[in-house]
């Protein structure tokens, strides 16, 4: 999914990476190049939002909201004349040190699994 937006000039958020989980790469991008205000169903269709209930009457920058929000980052509006892109402002949370030592365990693990084959 990072390559697949990165080619569509999308910035990578984990909420971005998980939309591509939730709404398929292609889904995610239509969602990503939509204006914020545009209704959720007129980019992804009515089967979507069928399968999605939550969903219904959202707009895109609804659902870009909550991805980032699930993914545990904290998400800023800032307010704008109705005729006016809205800003999205995500703060990058600094992570554990235990996390830190969980990942440096885990490269030197597959390193060294590379390293045999």
């Amino acid at each position: 999914g990072e390559a697949y937006l990165r080619a569509r000039g999308h910035q990578i958020t984990a909420g971005r990476l998980y939309l591509c989980h939730f709404l398929g790469m292609e889904g995610a991008a239509q969602v990503l190049a939509a204006p914020g205000s545009t209704q959720l169903s007129a980019v992804l269709g009515s089967a979507v939002i069928q399968a999605n209930p939550f969903l219904t009457g959202k707009t895109a920058s609804y659902v870009m909201d909550w991805a980032e929000r699930k993914m545990g980052q904290k998400v800023a509006r800032v307010a704008t004349d109705a005729g006016q892109q809205t800003t999205t402002t995500t703060e990058i949370r600094q992570t554990s040190p235990e996390f830190e030592k969980y990942k440096q365990a885990l490269t030197a693990l597959i390193s060294s699994v590379q390293n045999t084959l």
